[in-house]
């Protein structure tokens, strides 16, 4: 705990209106919508409705695990106070607009959706710039959390964890449901639908977004 209040205090502070404004319109999930969208529909287009159909059941599955199993199971078990409901340290802290979040943080499923849809997409498109822009988009939503005051870094490296093994179990499952829809043999170790294939649409999205709120934050 001593290690997470440290750290914490290095990372949460107050800083300005602007630098404030970039992370609650980074941390709000309506404003990453556009991304969403643009990943599905890259996941999708591609196999026709029996693929489309295996890719819906499994981006299902997907946030089944990492959303749901953290947030409304592993919170509420584990009931670990986030750091703006703790009373050794929420004195201490800043916070923007005064948002606290609910009363357990532990483990974060913001990190846990982030790292599970990063590491999805990487082992799906095994491409560099994929895997770049998915993982600094995770990244800075972990790190908007802990700016915010409403997660411990325990919190996001346990949620970050959890979702790249829920990710890793989908896509192995993923690749199991593949290879016997498609009747494949031996096994495809990536699926032949997505090696070899940079869906540049996707860290497009995520820069274009990146300039979009930079823009916003400076104007607010």
């Amino acid at each position: 705990m001593e290690y997470d209040y440290s750290l914490l205090q290095l990372i949460n502070f107050d800083g300005s209106p602007a630098y404030d404004a970039f992370w609650a319109l980074y941390t709000d999930k309506f404003t990453w919508i556009p991304l969403a969208l643009v990943a599905v529909y890259c996941l999708l287009h591609k196999g026709g409705w029996r693929h489309a159909l295996l890719m819906v059941l499994m981006l299902a599955l997907l946030f089944a695990l990492s959303d749901f199993t953290v947030s409304s199971l592993l919170k509420n078990i584990v009931a670990r106070p986030r750091p703006s409901h703790d009373p050794a340290i929420m004195d201490a802290l800043s916070y923007i607009d005064n948002y606290r979040g609910g009363p357990y943080g532990f483990p974060s499923n913001h990190a846990s959706n982030g790292f599970a849809v990063a590491m999805f997409l990487t082992l799906l498109y095994r491409s560099r710039i994929v895997a770049l822009s998915t993982f600094l988009w995770a990244c800075g939503s972990c790190y908007s959390r802990m700016y915010m005051g409403v997660h411990f870094p325990s919190d996001i490296l346990v949620g970050a964890i959890l979702g790249t093994l829920f990710a890793l179990a989908v896509y192995c499952t993923y690749k199991e449901c593949y290879n016997y829809l498609y009747k494949k043999t031996p096994l495809l170790p990536f699926g032949e639908l997505y090696e070899n294939t940079i869906p540049w649409a996707i860290p497009a999205a995520f820069i274009l977004t990146i300039i979009g709120l930079l823009i916003l934050a400076l104007t607010i």
